[in-house]
């Protein structure tokens, strides 16, 4: 009789922890609170979580943040930024990649700078349908020497397998997937980005090699795009732009505590920030949370979220050795 009871006061006592806790977090006067734990479940491996911890009042999917932000959709190479960067890597023989350190109230960031763009290129798992790889893995099997994660796929029942491409992919110049008119992230043959949402024939005319799907822009034509905090909430991200002579800038953050309590990651505001100090005349954010990676010459350079370490995924964008 006395376990019966003490067991049924654990059972109450949980239900009330549950109880109160979704009310005060998702139904209380802690608007921050309330996006925080939203961002960090819609860009986890894991949204399912979302509904119950919210006694079902909120979803993930309902709350899955846009990936697209309104921008022109021109023809790139009529724009004077297309003309300069053309005009810059003409002379460019810079062959680094340097990697630099910032630090934010809410985040630290590992920006990775690429002098040459047309070394850039996108890596598709080589399981694609199956089961994705980690940004080191495609790296070292495409003989590369430095990526990013890149864009969205499917996680299959959540299990963190990352094997198919979402959207739109183009590699090499050929479509790995297609996906009708997407939030584009990619570069002409000429090593140009192109950031916003483009239809498959709008690709090619524009004679764009290398892409993948995600967003939102951050910068376009040298100005910051994202209204407010960007409606995504604070969690690790990774970022690509590009400078007027050429530059890709790769932005990894971290965030969900990581390093401390003030840890809590980078908004879409925080990102187009970094990329306007940083000198982007085009930016667009990437898959982030748990899949922010970033690598270089076989080391992981930032800490990922997970507990386990470099996430399976399904693209990247990987940098190869100097022609």
């Amino acid at each position: 009789m006395k376990f019966s009871k003490v067991f049924g006061y654990m059972i109450l006592s949980v239900i009330y922890a549950w109880v109160s806790s979704a009310i005060l977090v998702f139904h209380g006067p802690f608007d921050s609170l309330k996006s925080y734990v939203i961002g960090i479940f819609t860009t986890s491996m894991h949204p399912q979580y979302l509904a119950p911890l919210s006694m079902w009042t909120v979803s993930a999917e309902e709350n899955k943040p846009s990936m697209v932000v309104e921008v022109e959709k021109d023809n790139i190479k009529d724009k004077e930024i297309y003309k300069n960067i053309k005009a810059h890597l003409k002379n460019n023989t810079d062959e680094s990649i340097t990697i630099e350190d910032y630090k934010d109230k809410t985040y630290s960031a590992k920006i990775m700078l690429v002098p040459d763009p047309t070394r850039i290129r996108v890596a598709v798992t080589k399981y694609k349908g199956d089961v994705g790889q980690t940004v080191g893995e495609m790296v070292e099997d495409n003989k590369a020497v430095a990526g990013i994660n890149g864009g969205a796929f499917q996680d299959v029942g959540y299990r963190g397998t990352g094997g198919v491409p979402l959207g739109t992919t183009i590699q090499k110049g050929e479509f790995v997937t297609k996906g009708g008119t997407q939030p584009i992230v990619g570069f002409t043959r000429d090593g140009v980005l192109m950031v916003g949402s483009y239809s498959e024939k709008e690709l090619m005319d524009r004679d764009v090699t290398e892409a993948l799907t995600f967003g939102p822009v951050l910068v376009k034509d040298g100005k910051g795009v994202v209204k407010g905090d960007g409606g995504w909430g604070a969690a690790p991200r990774t970022a690509i732009g590009q400078r007027e002579d050429g530059t890709v800038i790769m932005i990894v953050t971290d965030g969900r505590m990581i390093h401390g309590a003030n840890n809590l990651g980078a908004t879409m505001n925080d990102l187009m920030h970094l990329m306007l100090k940083y000198g982007a005349v085009s930016a667009a954010n990437l898959d982030g949370g748990s899949s922010a990676t970033m690598v270089k010459d076989g080391v992981l350079i930032n800490e990922p979220s997970d507990v386990l370490g470099e996430r399976k995924i399904a693209t990247s964008f990987i940098v190869m050795p100097q022609k």
